[in-house]
Order: structure tokens, then sequence, then C-alpha cells
């Protein structure tokens, strides 16, 4: 494959651009696989009935053992969770299932335990993907403020409270900018969800679904706070090989992050299933002409902790992929 041209050039066009480095391999790459995404399923699930089960185990000991199994439980159900969050977003780009109608009440389901409805996260996040990088994309704060101390203050809003704001703000924003069919499918998502947290409230003690739930909801939010600023934080929007990053994460912490850590791959084919991005990233990567990467989700927090001194909006972890397979 030869490397792309260096000049600046749109979405589509970066898209184009690489598909045709691609050729017939991107046909493969996005070919859904059922027996990974069953395999995910469940091993997500297992995990999720296995750390609820220590939790629960935990609650009739004390000492050294409980607080170990606690500990095990809730960082094991957070992951179970994260995990399903993921899911979700791959059903929300429709490569969960082949079946629409699967594909749809699979993704309800799995935006069940962190209080999500899957049309309401599909309305705002298609938006996020048809507007990067224009002044309609909903998470580009250059968008809301010319301030470059309000737009460093909002990036530390979304990586302490960002989930809960957004929790409480998507079924307004998605009502708001779904069509009449959408509107009626979040109505009816967000009824079946209330209806059913209102069952679970009455007939399971409080002190069971805290254990279980609600605490390792809050690492869940955590783990999606520092991934969602890592894939677009101190980027540059306009561009569309610097508007994603991507991170060369640790196999363990890419597994449990379903690849998602290629984040400029699935911006430029959110077709391709997560399952795949591993081989399209290494298809595509050496041809960049640039990108924004790292190594770590930490050690890019940390390179955003020291930008802060300065309110430095260079793109956090520039290279030249092209240049240094040369």
């Amino acid at each position: 494959m030869s490397t792309l041209d260096p000049t600046p050039i749109t979405h589509s066009e970066a898209r184009a651009a690489v598909a045709r480095l691609l050729g017939g391999r991107l046909a493969g790459l996005r070919r859904l696989d059922l027996g990974k995404r069953l395999g995910e399923l469940a091993a997500f699930a297992g995990l999720l009935a296995a750390s609820a089960g220590a939790i629960l185990w935990s609650l009739a000991l004390d000492g050294a053992a409980m607080g170990a199994l606690r500990i095990a439980g809730t960082v094991g159900a957070a992951l179970a969770v994260n995990a399903f969050v993921l899911l979700l977003h791959e059903g929300m780009h429709g490569v969960l299932f082949r079946s629409r109608r699967a594909n749809r009440w699979a993704s309800v389901a799995l935006g069940a335990p962190a209080l999500i409805s899957f049309t309401a996260y599909r309305v705002m996040h298609t938006r996020h993907h048809d507007h990067l990088g224009t002044e309609d994309d909903p998470d580009d704060y250059h968008n809301y403020t010319g301030r470059r101390g309000v737009v460093w203050a909002l990036h530390y809003v979304r990586l302490t409270v960002g989930c809960y704001l957004y929790l409480l703000a998507i079924p307004f924003l998605a009502v708001r900018h779904g069509s009449p069919a959408e509107r009626r499918a979040i109505a009816m998502e967000y009824a079946l969800l209330g209806t059913g947290y209102a069952l679970l409230f009455a007939l399971v003690p409080f002190a069971v679904l805290a254990a279980v739930w609600l605490v390792p909801l809050v690492l869940v939010s955590l783990m999606v706070q520092v991934r969602g600023f890592a894939q677009h934080g101190i980027t540059d929007a306009h561009d569309p090989f610097l508007a994603s990053r991507s991170i060369e994460a640790h196999p363990v912490v890419a597994f449990f992050l379903l690849n998602e850590n290629y984040h400029l791959e699935h911006h430029l084919f959110p077709e391709v299933p997560s399952y795949h991005l591993p081989a399209l990233h290494r298809a595509i990567w050496d041809r960049l002409p640039r990108a924004v990467s790292g190594t770590s989700y930490l050690g890019f927090l940390a390179r955003f902790l020291r930008a802060t001194l300065t309110l430095d909006e260079t793109p956090i972890g520039l290279v030249e992929p092209a240049k240094t397979r040369a």
C-alpha cells in the first residue's frame, strides 16, 4: 500500500483515501462474526454474575475477607457494565447483530445497567460522528466559547462529572434532535427502564442494590469519562486524522475496552465491528500522514495535566506514522 497524501482534507475525503489503501480488505473487516460477539456477551455476562456473587458473599463476612471480596466484586462488576456500554455502542452503529430487531433490543438491554436509552444514545452519538470537526459538533467546547480558560474548565467537568451530566441531559437533547419515530422509541425505552428500576427497588433491599449495582456504576462513570476524554480531548477537531486519538493500550486493557482504544480507526470506519479494529489499525497505521496517539490512558492524563499549566492546546501525542515507517 502507498502512503496517504499529507494535504489537509475533509472527513469524507480522508475516509475515501484510507478505503482506497485498504482495497478489498475493507469488506472482510466489515464482516460480522456472530461467534465472536456471542463470546463477548457470554464473557462479560459471566464476569458480572461472578462479581455480583462475590459482592453478595462479602455481605455475609467481615474483616479482610469481606474487604477483598467486596473490592474484587466491585471492580469486576464495573468492568462488565463498562463492557456492556461498549457493546451498546456497537449496537448503536448496527454492528452488534445482523438483525435490526436483535440489534435494537439487545442494545436496549445492554443500556439498562448504565441507566441509558439505546435510541437516545444513538441520536446523540450519531450527531457526534456526523458533525465531528464542525460548528455543530456537540463535543467540541470551542463551539460554545472562545475563552480558552473556560474550555479547559469544561475539560475538567467532563473528566469528573461528565457522565452524570450526560445521563441527565441526554433524554432532553435526544428528544430535541430526534425524529418523531425516535422520540416515540425514546419514550417507550425510558418507560421500560423506569418500570424495571421500580420493580428492582421494590423487590431488592437497597443495601444489596447499592453494593451490586450503584457503587460499581461510580467506577463505570470514571472509566467512561477518562476513555471518552482521551478519545477526543486536546486534539485538532478540524483535521480528520487528528480529531480522534488511538491508544496503543496493553492487550488486557484493550480486551476490557473491546478495542475501543483504536478510536481514529473507529471514526474512519464506524461500520467495522470492534473485534476487527486491531486488524484495521495494523493495516493503515503506518500509512497515515499524521495522527494523535499514546501508549496508555494514564500517560495521556499525565500529559494533559502538564498541558494545563500553560493551557497548551497542541494535540497531545502528535505523530507522523508514515515518516516513522520510512
